[in-house]
This record gives structure tokens, sequence and C-alpha cells, in this order.
């Protein structure tokens, strides 16, 4: 085979290639549209009806370094949105925001020692979007020797749902939900169904829930996950202890095959009283 149908045969390959990508990605849109709608539904009824019950939900964020918090913030002012994307003369759902904000009419005032710390403290309060005023104090060569932070109590918190077209998965980003700072949770198409946005639901009004490990990719991390041995703990004898008698098994609280017993139908119920 000479030069050039080495080199046409390598360009038709890679156009196959790239073909079946897009028909992927294609394919791809479609499923994290469907997903994403039906979500969409999901949290405006939830949002709705949080805004009108208004349940008291109170929060408190630790800062950098944890000896500083912010306490007694009131969670409130849910509100949904969804991305849209036009293709075609067709509109697809992009990605669906969710965001409420955690607040009181307090104010904390920190102070932090020398140069170094008072920067760190900025771009934590900076990073995390939390609004202040910063008095510094500078000596004769211009370094700041102390620093004092005037901090508004107002976390805000954003909910990120996205479809992410290449890898064919959604990816849940959350930002201050619970504390400062952001995780990411990926879930495969078939994965992220009613009972991760009832998990999710639950994060979002401080109820039990296991939102933080359900998904194959959750999963996976934990067990990747490294463990810290503890020889005061971890070396003992295993201490036995008499077996509990068998319990009659009871329904569970939140049966998401059932909307009367789902969490957004507890919900529903609250609002029809």
């Amino acid at each position: 085979m000479g030069l050039l149908d080495d080199l046409k045969q390598q360009a038709d390959t890679l156009r196959q290639k790239e073909q079946v990508s897009q028909e992927e990605i294609n394919q791809n849109l479609l499923l994290a549209h469907a997903k994403l709608k039906d979500a969409l539904h999901y949290w405006v009824e939830l949002f709705n009806s949080l805004n009108v019950i208004k349940p008291s939900i109170i929060r408190t964020y630790y800062l950098e370094g944890g000896a500083s918090k912010l306490e007694g913030l009131h969670q409130s002012d849910y509100n949904v949105n969804g991305r849209r994307l036009t293709l075609d003369h067709k509109d697809y759902i992009e990605a669906i925001v969710l965001r409420f904000r955690c607040a009181s009419d307090q104010k904390l005032t920190i102070e932090k020692q020398t140069d170094a710390v008072v920067q760190r403290m900025r771009e934590h309060l900076w990073t995390n979007n939390l609004k202040f005023d910063l008095k510094e104090f500078r000596n004769e060569r211009g370094y700041t020797e102390r620093g004092i932070f005037t901090i508004n109590c107002e976390v805000p918190v954003m909910v990120t749902m996205v479809g992410d077209l290449e890898s064919g998965r959604i990816k849940i980003v959350c930002k201050n939900l619970e504390k400062l700072g952001e995780f990411t949770n990926v879930y495969e198409f078939d994965e992220f169904n009613k009972e991760v946005l009832e998990e999710l639901g639950k994060v979002i009004i401080a109820k039990p829930n296991n939102f933080r490990t359900l998904g194959r990719h959750q999963e996976s991390m934990r067990a990747t996950a490294p463990r810290v041995l503890r020889p005061d703990v971890e070396m003992r004898p295993p201490v036995s202890r008499p077996q509990p008698q068998a319990q009659p098994q009871q329904a569970p609280l939140d049966d998401v095959s059932d909307p009367t017993k789902s969490f957004l139908g507890s919900i529903k119920s609250i609002l029809k009283r």
C-alpha cells in the first residue's frame, strides 16, 4: 500500500470513529433530556411546596480551620431553573439548577494574624461565595500583619444537575450543600431515577438520607477510599454479644415505588391538610 492510500485509509477510519462518536453524543443528548425533563418537573413541584410550607431548617457552617462558624442560619427562598439548549430548532434541557440560601441577620467578626493566614481566609470566603468586608493592618513594608473580617451570615447553596454527553452520565454538582465546599455525584442514565431525587430532597430539608452513597460510581469511590487504622480500636479482639431476637419486618418509611409514600408525596399531603 502506497503512502497516499495509507493516509486515505487512516482518514476514513478516523471519520468513521468521529461519526460513531457523534451518534453516541446525539443519543446521550436524548437520554439526558428525558431524564432531566422528569427531574425538572419533580423539583418544580417540590420547591413550590417548600416555598409554601416554609419548613424551619436551621444550618451551621464551619469556616476554614473549623474554629469559627456561621450558625443559626435559616434556610429559605427555593428556586429552580432549567437551562435549555437549542439544536436544529429543537429545545433540549441541558441542566437543572437548584438554588436556595441559608441566612440570618447577624454578622460574624473574626481576626486573622499574618499575611498568609489573611490571604487564605480571603480565598476561602471568595471561593464559597460569601460576602464580607476586610480591614487590613499593614506594617512599614506593606505586608499585612493582621486582618479583621466582617462576614455576612448568608450562605448561597446551588445544586446543578447536568448531562455529560461524552461519558453518557448525569452529574450532580453540589456547592455549599450542608457544608461549605463542592462535591460531585455521578450517575449512569439508568441510575438517575426517583430514588436519587428523593434522597437529594431529604438532604435539602435536613432529613436522614443516603444520597452520598447512591450509584455505582459513589460505591466504587467508597470501596477504593483508604481506610485509616486505629490501633486502639481495630486491634482489639472481637467482643461476643448476644444475638438480638428477630423482629417482625416493617415497611420502609419512604417507598419511592408508591407515590403516596414517597418524599414528594408526603410534602404534598402536608399542603392538603
